[in-house]
């Protein structure tokens, strides 16, 4: 299938990152690159910290820095701030699916979403963040009244259309003292959609809530959602980062394999929460080159108990145990794709 050499880099790379930690070395591969195309966003969640200086760029040099990215880096997740809100959205996407990215993820808050329902069977994963269904509580966390409802329409309608065009669909949850009673609904609702659930403790800039921190309601939750995973209930995120959130376990980090692409370029060393120094991919031929010659000269930090984000701890949980990823089998399907309706399997290959 067109997907299935996109699908062979992943697999490489990820074999690359497993021999890298295992030989102490630094020559990792990314796995995910993330691409902020934006730092604007239309909500204020409280767990965000506020938007950087990193201004966004026309849509021309966003496309370039998209050419960069792709090179011996197969799979891309556009994120911001609100990716929706950067004008030039649509054409970013559609130059995201015909450099063959894939998975190609999109992640929204999805007010906006209307701006992109053309678009969303070019991607091979949307990803919407719902923290819970109750709009008190919702909007205790997104700090803006009435976003709830129009947020659960935009739910319904990419789950609509998930279903007529084989892209997958997730919800994302932060736990937050706040949510913890709602997540299973969240869950039973997902199961209605159609779509996954993943979710990560509410953090700081560095650190998760304090009052998560020996909370019997919180461990009570994580160890539910453990079991309802082992019952096949669709969560996505994998057993072994649920087990790592629910204690906040110390863990190692490896940034790289997981970049971080700013609206404007940057890239922040060793990642873009510590942000000890940064270069510009505008400066480099690619991504990958950009990697060779910065990253493996930076040692990877050593954030013990500090950062639980999903999109870092996942994947280290994952090179430090690769047999962990082979049977994670909602993870398996976002990255292979879904099956369309006629039967087919979805590709990474362009399509317009």
């Amino acid at each position: 299938m067109p997907g299935a050499s996109a699908y062979t880099e992943l697999v490489r790379n990820f074999l690359v990152d497993v021999w890298s930690v295992r030989r102490g070395t630094r020559g990792f591969l990314p796995l995910m690159t993330n691409f902020y195309v934006t730092k604007r966003c239309n909500l204020r969640c409280r767990y965000c910290y506020p938007p950087g200086p990193e201004p966004e760029l026309p849509v021309e040099l966003a496309l370039a820095l998209l050419d960069k990215i792709r090179p011996k880096n197969p799979a891309l997740n556009l994120t911001g701030g609100e990716p929706l809100l950067h004008p030039g959205i649509t054409t970013i996407i559609r130059r995201a699916r015909a450099l063959a990215f894939h998975p190609l993820l999109l992640s929204t808050n999805g007010l906006l979403i209307r701006r992109v329902l053309d678009v969303l069977p070019l991607l091979d994963h949307v990803v919407i963040s719902l923290d819970a269904l109750e709009c008190d509580v919702n909007e205790t966390m997104t700090c803006l009244p009435g976003s709830t409802a129009p947020i659960l329409e935009a739910i319904r309608r990419c789950a609509a259309l998930s279903r007529e065009h084989g892209f997958a669909l997730s919800l994302h949850s932060v736990v937050a003292p706040e949510t913890i009673a709602g997540i299973e609904r969240v869950l039973d609702f997902c199961e209605e959609m159609g779509a996954t659930l993943s979710v990560s403790p509410e953090h700081g800039r560095f650190y998760p809530h304090q009052a998560l921190r020996g909370s019997r309601a919180y461990t009570d939750l994580i160890d539910r959602l453990i079991r309802l995973k082992s019952e096949g209930r669709p969560l996505a995120c994998s057993t072994g980062y649920l087990r790592a959130i629910r204690d906040f376990t110390e863990h190692r980090c490896f940034p790289f394999v997981s970049p971080r692409v700013e609206p404007d370029g940057r890239v922040y060393f060793p990642c873009q929460r510590i942000a000890r120094r940064a270069v510009n991919l505008q400066d480099y031929p690619s991504l990958y080159e950009l990697m060779r010659q910065e990253a493996e000269l930076t040692a990877e930090p050593e954030c013990a108990r500090r950062c639980f984000l999903a999109c870092y701890v996942e994947v280290d949980a994952f090179l430090a145990s690769p047999a962990a990823a082979v049977g994670e089998m909602w993870m398996r399907r976002t990255l292979l794709g879904r099956a369309r309706p006629d039967g087919s399997r979805r590709s990474g290959a362009a399509r317009s």
